[in-house]
């Protein structure tokens, strides 16, 4: 079910995850984090994409729990989105 509820999309930069454990590790470590709807790491393009509340410590948080795993994680952009415009919307 998804929440009707405004939120944000994010997309980070990750260095040194480059397997398939490491993204199931990340993607696993991040939906536990409260504020974070969804997460994806995509290893062909190196980024982890978020959809999260809007609270700049989620990122902070992702970044750091990223770090303490063993790799980096940097926030290259932010945007918000509607729920009903986040997935399946043809564009970029």
């Amino acid at each position: 079910m998804k929440s009707t509820v405004h939120s944000k999309r994010a997309v980070l930069d990750l260095v040194g995850a480059s397997c398939t454990s490491c993204a199931i590790t990340i993607e696993h470590v991040g939906r536990r984090l409260p504020g974070v709807s969804d997460i994806f790491v995509d290893r062909g393009t190196s980024t982890i994409q978020v959809e999260y509340d809007g609270s700049t410590e989620v990122l902070d948080r992702i970044c750091e729990v990223v770090d303490r795993i063993g790799y980096a994680a940097t926030v290259r952009a932010t945007d918000s989105t509607d729920s009903a415009d986040s997935r399946g919307a043809g564009g970029s």
